[in-house]
């Protein structure tokens, strides 16, 4: 296993690496860091050479201090891990990176898994908006930990979370959100977006794409998913039964096993 830090403009991103074969790099949401990933990656490492990083303002890369591009971020690292073609997996916010990429650096790229999906273009619905700015003042007023606990108990984020039936899962998820290295660490501003924006070019996407979506995913995410699969051409659509915002982390071997099948 290979770890350690790639420079980017204004600071640093972590990465880790293992195995060998066809490169797989795998794209984390909002809320967690490239830990999340570690089922898929033990599974899929066997016959393939994957990489997990964060995001900027995640885990252990920097805080940004200036604007930056997660496209371009993501560049920096396949260049200097010298890869020439990868496969994306992108989950939820690392999901609209992972599209922003494909079409940015098309010939980089040989296949798209994407699990619940965000996409560039696409307003959230005012509720959902609110309740992500919600956090940035309640890290304000009330510091990091308590924002945190309240965005656990918030009852309109349980389908982020596995159901508690779905133990493992469940704790997986709130260690994740429960690291102030994932929380609101700096102004959503500060990340820019492609543009045209990815909603209005879904048409140029040539790639194979997989798009995997839970059954009880919140309905806006389940709209996106569709709207990802009718638009794009060469696209699969899996709904796993039973499964919030994170089917990966409550269905693991499900989820590597169609990732695998698809990769095949």
């Amino acid at each position: 296993m290979n770890e350690g830090y790639i420079e980017v403009m204004g600071g640093v991103i972590f990465y880790k690496s293992y195995g060998e074969g066809d490169p797989i790099v795998f794209i984390h949401g909002n809320y967690n860091d490239h830990r999340i990933w570690e089922e898929q990656l033990d599974a899929l490492s066997a016959n393939h050479y994957v990489i997990s990083y964060d995001l900027r303002g995640y885990g252990q890369s920097d805080t940004p201090r200036i604007s930056f591009s997660n496209v371009e971020d993501l560049k920096l690292l396949i260049n200097a891990l010298g890869l020439s073609k990868v496969t994306l997996v992108g989950s939820s916010m690392g999901g609209s990176v992972a599209i922003d990429f494909s079409l940015a650096y098309p010939e980089l790229v040989h296949r798209l898994i994407l699990a619940a999906p965000s996409i560039s273009g696409r307003n959230y619905p005012v509720s959902m908006l609110w309740q992500g700015i919600k956090q940035h003042f309640q890290v304000r007023l009330h510091g990091c930990g308590k924002a945190i606990e309240t965005f656990i108990t918030n009852p309109f984020w349980q389908y982020y979370f596995p159901a508690s039936k779905k133990e493992k899962a469940w704790l997986k998820t709130v260690a994740n959100v429960r690291n102030p290295d994932n929380f609101c660490r700096f102004p959503p501003r500060l990340s820019t977006v492609s543009k045209p924006y990815a909603i209005a070019r879904l048409e140029e996407l040539r790639h194979p794409v997989l798009v995997i979506i839970g059954e009880l995913d919140h309905p806006f995410n389940r709209e996106t998913a569709q709207i990802l699969h009718t638009g794009i051409k060469n696209s699969t659509k899996i709904v796993m039964q039973d499964c919030g915002h994170l089917p990966f982390i409550e269905e693991p071997e499900m989820f590597s096993s169609s990732v695998a099948k698809f990769l095949n």
